[in-house]
C-alpha cells in the first residue's frame, strides 16, 4: 500500500511538471535584450534602441555596427556619419543601460541587423529593424531582439489547461479507488 501512495504521488507530481512546464519557459525575460522601438519603419524614419536591463559597464562606449542596404548611410539622431562603412557608429551607455535613436536612410529598404558591443565589458547585443516602403502601423508591443518569441497565446491554453486539470483529477480518483479496492480485499 505504501508503494501504491508513492506511485501515485509520483504520477501526479509528474503531470503538473509537464502541465506546468511550459509556463516556466514563458516567464523568462532576457535581461539583456535590445528592444526596437518601432521595429518597422519606412525609409528615413528613426527608430529608438533601449535595454530594460544595465548589460553594459557604466558610462562605457558601444560600438554600434549596422548590416543592410544603404547602412553607411544611417544617423545617431540627426547627426550624419559621413563614412563608408557602417562599423564606425558609437555611442554611449548610460549607468549600463542603452537608449539611442537611429534614423535609417532615406533609400534605406529591407532588414537591417545591428550589433552593439560594450568597448570595455565587450558584452554583444543584437536588434533587428524592417524597413518597408509604406509608413506601417508601430508594432505593439516593440519587437525584443533577445529570446525568440515562440510558442502559443496564454489564453489560447484554457482548453488544454482545462484537460489537463481533468486528466489530473480522474488519475486521482482512480488512484483514489485502487486504494479503497485494495483496503476491501485485505479486510475481507
Amino acid at each position: 500500500m505504501k508503494n501504491t501512495i508513492l506511485r501515485a504521488a509520483a504520477a501526479v507530481s509528474l503531470a503538473a511538471a509537464v502541465l506546468l512546464a511550459p509556463t516556466a519557459a514563458n516567464a523568462y525575460v532576457d535581461p539583456s535584450a535590445i528592444t526596437a522601438t518601432p521595429s518597422t519603419i519606412a525609409p528615413g524614419e528613426s527608430s529608438t534602441f533601449t535595454t530594460p536591463g544595465t548589460p553594459f559597464t557604466g558610462n562605457e562606449d558601444v560600438l554600434i555596427s549596422i548590416t543592410g542596404e544603404s547602412a553607411s548611410g544611417a544617423t545617431l539622431g540627426l547627426v550624419k556619419t559621413a563614412v563608408e562603412t557602417n562599423s564606425n557608429l558609437h555611442t554611449s551607455a548610460n549607468a549600463g543601460k542603452l537608449n539611442v535613436r537611429i534614423t535609417f536612410p532615406s533609400n534605406a529598404i529591407g532588414t537591417y541587423n545591428l550589433t552593439f558591443t560594450g568597448a570595455t565589458s565587450g558584452t554583444v547585443l543584437h536588434a533587428q529593424v524592417l524597413v518597408v516602403k509604406a509608413s506601417p502601423t508601430p508594432t505593439t508591443p516593440p519587437a525584443s531582439a533577445g529570446l525568440a518569441k515562440t510558442g502559443i497565446d496564454g489564453g489560447a491554453t484554457t482548453g488544454l489547461w482545462i484537460a489537463g486539470g481533468a486528466l489530473v483529477a480522474t488519475g486521482a480518483a482512480v488512484g483514489i479507488g485502487a486504494v479503497v479496492r485494495r483496503r476491501r480485499q485485505t479486510a475481507a
